[in-house]
């Protein structure tokens, strides 16, 4: 009986360790995306549940981007460090061709939901614009947090640099 309860106890233990070391790390990765956003000068931030948008060219579409809304855009996905570090998803070929990357897919149009694409990206582009260029970053909370994902470590930040192409309100 004393056994069961001491593994229980290390069990519970190391649950705790765990979610606290996860809690730590969100906490620094927002802190250098934070210093990340406040070293960039004459651009434009958008905050939505969690993601941070750097507009560096402004749309011209009269029809902002809202949840539920079909958007037509090239993305590079790039692993968050301190910027843009290693480049794990795109579908622009000038980004590909760069990079010695495998083209994925060509123009993506999609739902502006987190059921099409990552929570991030998706609260991230609300508000946006066609013709809008900006970087959507975010902390691993709102990416794939815990998980693997292709070439995508757990636990890792990311920045999407994205060109809007086109917006359908739906």
């Amino acid at each position: 009986m004393k056994r069961i309860l001491y593994i229980l106890c290390v069990f519970v233990l190391a649950v705790a360790c765990t979610k606290e070391d996860r809690k730590n790390q969100l906490v620094t990765q927002e802190e250098s995306i934070d210093k990340y956003i406040s070293s960039l000068k004459d651009v434009r931030i958008a905050r939505n549940g969690g993601s941070n948008r750097l507009v560096f060219i402004e749309g011209t579409g009269a029809d902002s981007l809202a949840a539920g809304d079909s958007v037509k855009f090239y993305y590079a996905g790039y692993l968050f460090s301190s910027g843009k570090g290693k480049l794990f998803a795109t579908n622009d070929t000038t980004v590909a061709l760069e990079n010695n990357f495998l083209l994925e897919e060509d123009m993506k149009e999609c739902l502006l939901s987190p059921k099409d694409m990552v929570t991030g990206l998706a609260n991230g582009l609300v508000g946006a614009r066609a013709g809008e260029m900006c970087e959507v970053v975010f902390s691993a909370k709102y990416g794939y947090d815990n998980d693997i994902v292709y070439n995508v470590p757990k636990m890792s930040p990311l920045i999407f640099e994205v060109w809007i192409e086109g917006i359908v309100k739906n």
